[in-house]
C-alpha cells in the first residue's frame, strides 16, 4: 500500500510540475494598434491610456470602448485581428501565448499555442483568425452566450439584450449562458448564424455584406505587423514590428499640358 501511495503521489507531483512548466512557458500576449478612428478609450489596470496607431501593448486586462462613429482594429501577437465597431465595449480578460521565434508569417498561421478570453459587453466585434495552432483556446463571452472560436471569420453582436453570431467562414461553438452544466452548445459553420436561443438559420447575407469592408480591413491589418519573442534580462517578451512594403508605390503625376481638351 505504501509503495502504491508513493507511486500515486509521484504521479500527482509530476503532473503538477508539468502543469507549472506549461504555465511558465506562456508569456503575456501583445496587441498592435493597426487602426484608430474617432473616440476610442483604452483602459489598462484601471488607468485610461491613450494609444496611437503603430503602438503595441500587453492585451490582457485591456478594456476598449468606442464612441459613436468610432472604431479600432487590433492585431494580437498570435496573428488574430479584432475590429471593434462603434459604441462597443469589449474587455480582454486573458491573452497569453507560448514563446515563438521571430519571422513567422502570423497572417497565415498561428506561431504558438495561445489562450484568449474576451467579454463583449455591448456593440459589435469582428474576429478574423489565421490557421490556429492545435491546443489554442479562443473564447468570447457575451451577457447571453459563450463563443468558442476555431476560425476564421466571425461577427459577434450584442444589442438590446440579444447576441447574434454571424459565422462568415470557419466554425465556432455557441453556448447560451443559462445552459445546463456540461452543455456542448451548438456548432456553427460558415454561412450560418445564431441568436441567443442558438437557433441555427441561413446567414443573413445583408448583414454579412454590411461588414464586408470591415472584414477586409481587419484582414489587411493582419499583414501590417510581425511579432517575435525576445529574451530580456532572462524574461521572455513579445515584440511587435511594423511591416514596411519592400517596393513603395510610385506616385503618379499628370501634367496639365498633357491633357487633351475639346473634341
Amino acid at each position: 500500500m505504501k509503495t502504491a501511495a508513493k507511486l500515486l503521489f509521484g504521479a500527482a507531483l509530476c503532473c503538477a510540475l508539468s502543469a507549472t512548466v506549461r504555465a511558465q512557458q506562456s508569456v503575456p500576449g501583445k496587441a498592435y494598434v493597426a487602426q484608430i478612428d474617432g473616440a476610442v478609450t483604452f483602459t489598462l489596470s484601471g488607468k485610461v491610456t491613450e494609444l496611437k496607431k503603430g503602438e503595441s501593448v500587453v492585451a490582457q486586462g485591456m478594456l476598449i470602448e468606442t464612441g459613436p462613429g468610432a472604431s479600432t482594429i487590433l492585431v494580437y501577437s498570435n496573428g488574430t485581428s479584432i475590429f471593434v465597431d462603434e459604441q462597443t465595449i469589449v474587455e480582454i480578460r486573458k491573452f497569453v501565448q507560448q514563446p515563438f521565434p521571430s519571422g513567422v508569417d502570423t497572417a497565415v498561421i498561428e506561431p504558438s499555442v495561445s489562450d484568449t478570453i474576451a467579454h463583449v459587453r455591448q456593440g459589435r466585434v469582428i474576429i478574423t483568425t489565421n490557421q490556429l495552432a492545435t491546443g489554442t483556446s479562443m473564447v468570447y463571452l457575451t451577457p447571453q452566450s459563450q463563443v468558442n472560436i476555431r476560425g476564421k471569420e466571425v461577427v459577434i453582436e450584442v444589442r438590446d439584450q440579444v447576441t447574434r453570431v454571424l459565422m462568415l467562414a470557419g466554425d465556432a461553438t455557441v453556448t447560451p449562458s443559462n445552459s445546463a452544466p456540461g452543455s456542448v452548445g451548438q456548432t456553427l459553420h460558415g454561412g450560418q448564424m445564431a441568436v441567443v436561443q442558438i437557433q441555427v438559420m441561413p446567414l443573413d447575407q445583408d448583414a454579412a455584406n454590411k461588414v464586408a469592408t470591415q472584414v477586409a480591413a481587419a484582414e489587411r491589418a493582419q499583414k501590417v505587423v510581425v511579432f517575435g519573442t525576445t529574451d530580456a534580462g532572462g524574461a521572455s517578451d513579445i515584440q511587435a514590428r511594423a511591416v514596411v512594403p519592400a517596393n513603395l508605390p510610385v506616385p503618379l503625376t499628370v501634367s496639365p499640358s498633357t491633357l487633351r481638351t475639346g473634341g
